[in-house]
């Protein structure tokens, strides 16, 4: 699928105000002047910004279609893997605080492994490689909590 780019410039510049928008109502950090909002309004902006220099790009063809269809969406598979991952991302927001981050990451890394024809001895190690170095990548380097879910008594 390919959107025309004034219909991308435009869906990005909403989403880039969106964001910023957003990340104004993020709550002050004590004592020091780049708190938790910095970067989403930084991050938000730009993509603003980009989206309005895509619009004026799109101008250029204004005959072309808003939204062209590519081969791969009448392929049964490639679609059921698209679902996959629209569907992990779904699981996640909606169940990363029950079941914690260490559980969603290691049902989804497998779900999408599996979807997109992983072997299986690859797969699960990969799956928990990949889950332990996110875990010590944002609770350790970053310092961002991740929520721990049915693990919380294994908390350290």
């Amino acid at each position: 699928m390919r959107l025309n780019e004034t219909l991308s410039g435009i869906l990005a510049f909403i989403f880039g105000v969106a964001v910023f928008g957003y990340a104004r109502t993020f709550p002050a950090a004590s004592g020091q002047p780049i708190g938790p909002a910095f970067f989403p309004q930084v991050l938000g902006g730009a993509l603003a910004v980009c989206g309005i220099v895509l619009a004026w790009s799109g101008r250029k063809e204004p005959a072309a279609p808003w939204v062209k269809w590519d081969g791969w969406v009448r392929q049964p598979r490639r679609l059921v893997n698209f679902g996959a991952v629209v569907g992990a991302l779904v699981f996640y927001a909606v169940g990363v605080d029950t079941i914690g981050f260490h559980v969603a990451s290691l049902i989804i890394l497998g779900g999408l492994f599996l979807a997109f024809e992983v072997r299986a001895r690859w797969g699960a190690p990969l799956a928990l490689a990949i889950t332990c170095g996110l875990h010590f990548a944002f609770y350790t380097l970053l310092r961002v909590p991740l929520p721990w879910g049915w693990l919380e008594e294994f908390a350290w």
